[in-house]
C-alpha cells in the first residue's frame, strides 16, 4: 500500500508521455517533495530520499544533456529515485532499459516502419563515407521523437515487485 503514490505516478506519467510526449512538471515536481517528506516523516529518512536524488541526477543528467533523455524522463527518473531510494533506483533504472530498447524499436517501426529503419542507416552511411552532415528527413528513423517514460515506469514497477517478492534483486 506504501508503494500506491509512486504506482500512481508511473501510471500517470506513462499515460501522459505516449498521449502528449511531455512528462509535465506538475507532476513530478511535487512527487519529488512528497517523497522527499515521506522519507523525512514517516520513512526511511531525508538521507535516503537526497541519496537517490544525488544518484539519479548524476545518472540521468548527462543523458539529458547529450539529448538521449528529455527533462520529463529524468525528472520522473528523480521522483522515482527520491522515492525508492539509490539502490532500488539502480535496478528500475536498469530493468527500465533493458525495457525500453525493444519498446523504442517497436514504436519507431510501427511509426516509421521498414523504409524509415533503411533510410537512417543509409544516411549515417553516407555520413560516415563522406564525413558530411546529412539531415534526417520526415519519415526516417533518426527524426523521431520516441517516448521513454513508459520504459522508465515499467523498469520501476518491476524493481518494486521483484524486491518486494524477494524474487530477484540486483543490489
Amino acid at each position: 500500500m506504501e508503494q500506491l503514490p509512486l504506482f500512481s505516478l508511473l501510471l500517470a506519467a506513462s499515460w501522459l508521455d505516449l498521449s502528449t510526449h511531455k512528462i509535465p512538471n506538475w507532476l513530478t515536481l511535487p512527487f519529488i517533495l512528497l517523497a522527499l517528506i515521506y522519507h523525512a516523516l514517516l520513512g526511511e529518512g531525508l538521507a535516503f530520499s537526497l541519496t537517490g536524488l544525488v544518484y539519479a541526477f548524476l545518472l540521468l543528467f548527462p543523458l539529458f544533456f547529450f539529448r538521449l533523455l528529455a527533462g520529463g524522463d529524468v525528472k520522473l527518473g528523480l521522483g522515482i529515485a527520491a522515492f525508492l531510494g539509490w539502490k532500488l533506483f539502480l535496478e528500475a533504472l536498469l530493468y527500465g532499459l533493458v525495457i525500453g530498447l525493444p519498446l523504442v524499436l517497436i514504436f519507431a517501426f510501427y511509426k516509421v516502419g521498414w523504409t524509415g529503419f533503411k533510410q537512417s542507416f543509409m544516411r549515417y552511411g553516407y555520413i560516415l563515407g563522406t564525413k558530411q552532415y546529412l539531415a534526417p528527413v520526415d519519415g526516417e528513423l533518426a527524426g523521431l521523437k520516441v517516448p521513454y517514460g513508459p520504459a522508465l515506469s515499467l523498469g520501476a514497477g518491476l524493481a518494486v515487485v521483484l524486491n518486494h517478492f524477494n524474487l530477484f534483486t540486483l543490489v
